[in-house]
């Protein structure tokens, strides 16, 4: 007893601070970047190859920092890589055979990759980089992942780039950015965000924003932990990777987690839609007719009375195509240039007050599905100016097509009831596309109103 007494009489005369555990702070590694990843994509772009292999040689090191994260299931071996934690001039998609990457290389992280060895390619513009395996890039083995990637102690705040999806170029893709005042479509109300019975690989969900309603897609991996989750069905804001769509090319929004989905109060920005609350039989009288058999050529769309505006003062409008001994009206913004292709069509006058029970029809046909970005719409003061007058959004059924632009059938509108209004209308499709961006290709046909003497 004696000898615990005087031991514990010595340390209590001893400063307590002394003992003190340290505190250690993270050794950073001893490696630091000689190059960036900008300067990797411009090494493929001026070897004018496929795939651009680092020599073994090549002594360059680019520094980067983990935006994606494969915990929910959404990411699988591509590990999404940005040059800087805030207003990032580049990023690349890093292939490895690791699964749960997240728990070594987590959001946030710094890390360091020596190109040595290490292929690049561009693919769908995205730039990749992992290991050559013949003339096909493949992900870098487990085992010479310390070898290539080297971890920082590091792990930072990453910022993401505020956007709006009119802004979207090819500089941003993989990096992370902020969009905000979002909403799904309302064909997307009630689903999940990839469980339904015709998601096969991701769930593509349309993405609105409120300010123009100006799309784009969220995808969701149908292997995600939150793949049964329903959509929230109000406004939204998020943070997420900008990629690209490996089969069509299209830039898309892909989540690390839904938590960084963040639904608000406000209400959905759905247009308000004309609506007849009579619904009685129309007629067979026809009060206009146009299936564009007689244009010869783009120039007679004005020729016939319609107007065809680009409100932007763009060059993208509706042109007259023909296909199977069938004329039409087709609209696209691809390969167009435009941020925001906005297009009106809009019909001559049509003369409401002779008839009654009026009923409008037409068909639509969409190829290269991205988005709905074609809408109806009437006005009974168009004098001339789209922006001067009220217009009225129809409830219509507009074609939903296909990614690879198989689709070979229009589609009908569906019956629209006009009877209550009189006098003269006008009746107008706007196309509200983008490139880059959504820029689904529409045609147009067959635009009938009927009514009853």
């Amino acid at each position: 007893m004696m000898p615990f007494m005087i031991m514990a009489m010595i340390y209590s005369c001893i400063p307590k601070s002394e003992f003190d555990l340290p505190v250690i702070l993270p050794i950073e590694t001893e490696i630091s970047a000689n190059s960036d990843i900008k300067a990797a994509i411009n090494a493929l772009i001026q070897s004018e190859e496929k795939i651009h292999t680092f020599s073994q040689n090549d002594q360059a090191v680019i520094k980067g920092f983990v935006v994606s994260s494969d915990e929910a299931g959404n990411f699988y071996k591509v590990m999404i890589v940005q040059d800087d934690v805030e207003d990032p001039d580049r990023g690349i998609a890093l292939l490895i055979d690791m699964k749960s990457y997240y728990t070594k290389y987590n959001f946030g992280r710094k890390i360091y990759i020596k190109l040595s060895g290490l292929s690049i390619k561009e693919e769908k513009g995205q730039y990749l980089i992992g290991l050559l395996d013949g003339n096909e890039l493949t992900d870098i083995p487990h085992a010479l992942l310390d070898h290539f990637v080297i971890r920082s102690q590091i792990t930072e705040e990453i910022l993401p780039r505020k956007i709006q999806l009119e802004d979207i170029s090819d500089e941003m893709i993989n990096t992370y950015v902020e969009l905000t005042n979002l909403q799904f479509s309302r064909d997307a109300l009630g689903k999940t965000y990839a469980s339904e019975s015709f998601d096969r690989y991701n769930g593509e969900r349309i993405i609105e924003q409120c300010d123009n309603l100006v799309k784009s897609f969220l995808y969701t991996s149908t292997f995600s932990d939150f793949r049964s989750n329903l959509l929230p069905e109000g406004r939204f804001h998020m943070q997420a990777v900008l990629t690209n769509d490996y089969y069509t090319d299209q830039m898309i929004l892909v989540l690390n987690d839904p938590s960084f989905l963040i639904p608000d109060d406000s209400a959905r920005c759905d247009l308000h839609f004309y609506d007849c609350e009579n619904k009685d039989e129309g007629g067979n009288k026809i009060l206009y007719f146009e299936d564009f058999e007689g244009f010869k050529s783009t120039s007679d769309i004005e020729d016939h009375g319609w107007i065809n505006i680009n409100v932007n003062l763009g060059n993208g409008k509706f042109k007259k195509r023909s296909a199977d001994e069938n004329s039409f009206l087709q609209v696209s913004a691809y390969n167009s240039g435009e941020n925001v292709m906005d297009v009106w069509l809009i019909s001559p006058k049509i003369d409401l007050d002779a008839t009654e029970n009026e009923r409008l029809t037409f068909k639509t046909r969409a190829t290269f599905e991205e988005g709905r970005i074609l809408t109806a719409l009437i006005s009974h003061d168009f004098k001339g100016k789209v922006e001067d007058a009220t217009w009225a959004p129809l409830d219509v059924h507009i074609s939903d097509g296909t990614r690879d632009g198989s689709n070979k059938q229009f589609t009908s509108s569906g019956e629209i009831s006009l009877e209550c209004l009189s006098g003269t209308i006008h009746l107008a499709y706007r196309y509200l596309g983008s490139d880059p961006g959504v820029s689904t290709t529409y045609d147009l046909d067959n635009i009938l109103i009927v009514g009853t003497d």
